[in-house]
């Protein structure tokens, strides 16, 4: 979770052209749940645009303080595959 700061996630969308952004952060947003979600590898990259504070969870945590809400977790994740916006 982003306590301060702004910053941004790129992923590469096509195998031979380079990252794109696709989403922007800041104060009080998150990143990096899906691969707690789904025990796998992040899938984009996440960038500081500015100075930033971050407060991380290991994934036994994520699991043990958020794990009621992780149905609405995987809802939310579904709209990921939607983003594919140049900033």
């Amino acid at each position: 979770m982003l306590e301060s700061g702004k910053a941004y996630a790129t992923k590469k969308i096509d195998g031979d052209k380079p990252a794109v952004r696709v989403m922007q952060y800041e104060k009080g947003n998150y990143f990096g749940e899906l691969a707690l979600i789904r025990n796998t590898t992040r899938s984009a990259s996440i960038f500081a645009e500015t100075d930033c504070l971050c407060l991380t969870l290991d994934r036994h945590s994520f699991k043990r303080l958020l794990g009621p809400l992780d149905e609405i977790m995987k809802r939310n994740a579904a709209v990921y595959k939607d983003y594919t916006i140049k900033f």
